[in-house]
Formats: structure tokens, C-alpha cells, sequence
């Protein structure tokens, strides 16, 4: 049985590896990929992901989660990533009429399989902090949750926190 994963991410290049090996790996069932601003703005991230996801056209779509474009970014990879975050690339996407905050798909996708869902954390925390805030017992329904980023005694990606 595939292990449910809701993959939060700031799509750089980086994210973009990790999407694209998520999304094909039989042994994950990818419920949906949430967009946080990290490595770009909110609305870049969200744009990178779904472009990401309408390139490669997975066999089963994951719902989409947008991030607060108003949000502060607090750092700019764009000398690591590109302008766009996936180097100099631009993919045209789908205009969607209905896009759904991330911390509401976050939410939305750990109620429908309490204590199943993997919640990986592959940018900054921000939606994860949203989502609770949103639904305080959030946090007892999640199964795994899996932070790639930091250090307790180094430099980390951005800070050490």
C-alpha cells in the first residue's frame, strides 16, 4: 500500500528533483503538493508548482496548494535558482479559477486520512504554521512529519533555525 504524502515545498530546482521522483514512486500516493514562498515569492512557488506538475503530467494529480502571495520572503535563492526558480525556464500553466490556500489543503487532505498522511516540509514552515493555526488539533492528526531543512549547529540553508 502506497504511504499518503503531502509534499510542502519552495520549488527551486532543488524541489523540482524531489516532485518529479515523488510523484512517479509507486510505493507514494502524492495527496497533494502545497506551495510556500522560500526559494521565490508565494505566487512564483505557486506557479512552479503547478508547472512542474502540468510538465511532467503524473498518471495520478495531486490537488495544488497556493501559497499567501502576500507573505514576507525572508531570503531570495534567485542567484542559485534562476528568476523563475527552475533556472531561466518559462512554462506557460493553466490559469485555475479556484485555487485553494495550501494551509487549507493541508488541512483539508489530514482530515480525510487521519493519522495516514506523511506531511514533508521542504521549505519554510510557514504553511504548516498556518494550517495549525487554522486547526489547532492538526498537529495529533498528522502521521509523519518530515522537515528537510536547518541545522542545530550550523550554518543550514538559511539560518540555523
Amino acid at each position: 500500500m502506497a504511504r499518503k504524502v503531502i509534499l510542502d515545498c519552495d520549488p527551486g530546482i532543488d524541489d523540482a528533483v524531489a516532485l518529479t521522483m515523488a510523484l512517479f514512486d509507486p510505493r507514494l500516493e502524492v495527496v497533494a503538493v502545497t506551495a510556500t514562498g522560500g526559494n521565490v515569492d508565494g505566487a512564483q512557488a505557486t506557479r512552479n508548482v503547478q508547472a512542474i506538475i502540468e510538465q511532467l503530467d503524473p498518471p495520478r494529480w495531486p490537488r495544488i496548494g497556493a501559497a499567501d502571495p502576500d507573505a514576507l520572503l525572508t531570503g531570495n535563492h534567485r542567484e542559485i535558482h534562476g528568476p523563475t526558480g527552475l533556472g531561466d525556464a518559462e512554462f506557460p500553466v493553466a490559469e485555475l479559477h479556484h485555487r485553494h490556500a495550501s494551509d487549507k489543503v493541508i488541512c483539508d487532505e489530514v482530515h480525510a486520512a487521519v493519522g495516514a498522511v506523511t506531511l514533508v516540509a521542504m521549505g519554510p514552515l510557514t504553511n504548516i504554521a498556518a494550517a495549525v493555526q487554522r486547526d489547532p488539533s492538526l498537529y495529533a492528526k498528522i502521521g509523519h512529519l518530515v522537515v528537510v531543512g536547518g541545522t542545530f549547529g550550523g550554518a543550514g540553508s538559511i539560518t540555523a533555525a
